[in-house]
């Protein structure tokens, strides 16, 4: 085993070492029932249990106060852990600040990688324990917040994906997580500095619980417009071809559901892997759905009329800890089972959500979104040399601002929707705004206003997640646009932990 060095402590946390765990929750690092006790659900701190951070106006327009979207009690300069939007990231018996932590015999310092060993990833746990932790389950749950002690050798990835970790000389388990994507890896801290090999700290690309390596459990809707396959290859869930720019059939990360229209011929984004069956029967089918982490719905025909078990199946699963990403005209497999979260802009012409496709450039309004995208290597922030040159694809020279190509729907409002915090309270599990833009003007969303263009929400112990914009753009190209860069952030940013309120009454 390559040695490792330590750690310092850490301040957000989802894993407890094994005598901790017996004490405050079931399962390490896997989502642990309700914590009561010396150390607390990190949201119990706040005043509103953090779901309603960097939410926009209740307008669809451009947030009132772009400065604090993302800010953790007046700043992002901590980075963001596997912790729920808005939680203190302090630690300790009341959630506050630990103190600071002496120097340790051992100092480790790394990078933490996506699957693919070159995107860096920000606001990743890190952390030594003596014993394996006990992995992610292989099937939906709910992943609390559960603090750990100061004491605990711990620390966060920065915007780099950076990390130093002081810790005392010992043998460990080092463990690398953010969200449901894990690395556990039996180490010895020496004492000294150590830089620790980035197959350490690089996110798992498979599930091999044997070998230390949990991801999550994805199914996606292959539909016909948005090449979603591409883009997940390209984050290291597949092989790609000998370009770099399309996923090898067969070598696929995750399940293949079919979302194709039965009337659009010929396909513009065929199957090139076999399907497990179709999007409606995996919804119409409860236990099929339990398998899965995250569902994927890109952009598709449109106009699905979902059945009431479908509906009840999606929010049932969403509830017990589900991820659920639908974009453009898929909207009607979010707006069906989540209706009370968004209203969406009509076409003028047909009186319809799905609308002309047009560019927008959009405003990050998050700070640590736009913190990492402004930290990623040259070769992320501009793929045009990769790709013959020019200035084909957007770059991410303008932060906050990036060019958004090929949006075919808008959401018009994000309202409140608000239920029982536990506390004899009211919080907001509605819509988060990470990027805002204008509309595309003509018969849908008037371009003189900013509105959502992508958003994520609250439901039980699951989250919901829009795009107004195809994740890839229409031709095959090597490398991550901007959009499908601020796809990977959030993939991994809504596999994070939550306070499991209560989901809010059906629409209508």
């Amino acid at each position: 085993m390559a040695p490792s060095a330590p750690l310092p402590p850490l301040r957000r946390a989802l894993a407890l070492p094994p005598a901790l765990a017996a004490l405050t929750c079931i399962g390490l690092a896997t989502g642990c029932t309700q914590v009561r006790g010396e150390h607390d659900l990190w949201a119990d701190a706040t005043a509103d249990g953090g779901a309603s951070e960097g939410r926009g106006d209740e307008a669809g327009s451009t947030p009132a106060d772009p400065g604090d979207e993302g800010g953790d009690d007046g700043g992002s300069d901590l980075p963001k852990l596997d912790v729920g939007s808005g939680d203190n990231p302090g630690g300790g018996d009341e959630g506050g600040e630990c103190p600071p932590s002496p120097p340790g015999a051992a100092t480790l310092t790394g990078t933490v990688y996506a699957p693919n060993g070159t995107l860096p990833i920000s606001g990743a746990a890190i952390w030594l324990q003596p014993e394996l932790p006990e992995g992610v389950p292989d099937e939906v749950f709910c992943l609390e917040c559960v603090a750990i002690p100061c004491d605990q050798p711990h620390a966060f990835s920065q915007p780099d994906g950076s990390f130093v970790l002081d810790a005392p000389a010992g043998h460990y388990w080092l463990v690398v997580r953010k969200g449901q994507f894990m690395r556990a890896t039996e180490v010895e801290v020496v004492a000294g500095a150590t830089a620790l090999d980035d197959g350490l700290t690089t996110l798992p690309s498979q599930r091999d619980p044997a070998h230390g390596e949990w991801i999550p459990n994805i199914a996606l809707a292959w539909g016909e417009y948005d090449a979603l396959q591409d883009a997940l290859a390209k984050l290291g869930l597949g092989e790609l071809d000998a370009q770099g720019r399309t996923l090898q059939p067969g070598s696929q990360r995750f399940d293949v559901w079919d979302n194709h229209s039965p009337y659009n011929t010929p396909q513009q984004n065929p199957l090139t892997t076999p399907a497990m069956g179709t999007l409606t029967e995996l919804v119409e089918d409860a236990e099929a759905l339990a398998r899965y982490h995250i569902v994927f719905v890109p952009c598709s025909g449109g106009s699905e009329s979902l059945s009431p078990t479908a509906i009840e199946n999606i929010r049932a699963w969403v509830a017990a800890g589900g991820r659920w990403y639908v974009a453009d005209w898929s909207l009607a497999w979010l707006d069906q089972p989540f209706g009370q979260y968004q209203s969406f802009w009509q076409d003028g012409f047909t009186g319809g959500p799905y609308l002309d496709a047009f560019d927008s450039v959009g405003t990050v309004r998050d700070d640590d979104l736009s913190a990492w995208l402004g930290a990623l290597p040259p070769a992320y922030h501009d793929i045009n040399p990769a790709n013959g040159g020019g200035n084909a694809h957007p770059t991410l020279d303008g932060l906050p601002h990036i060019d958004l190509r090929d949006l075919w729907s808008t959401i018009a409002t994000t309202p409140s929707v608000m239920v029982d915090d536990g506390n004899g309270g009211q919080v907001d599990v509605g819509h988060k705004v990470w990027i805002d833009g204008p509309g595309g003007g003509e018969d849908g969303a008037p371009a003189n206003a900013s509105w959502p263009l992508s958003v994520t929400a609250e439901y039980g112990c699951g989250k919901i997640m829009f795009t107004s914009y195809h994740t890839t753009e229409w031709e095959t190209y090597a490398g991550l646009t901007p959009q499908e860069l601020v796809l990977a952030y959030l993939i991994l940013e809504i596999g994070t932990c939550q306070v499991p309120h209560p989901p809010p009454p059906p629409a209508g």
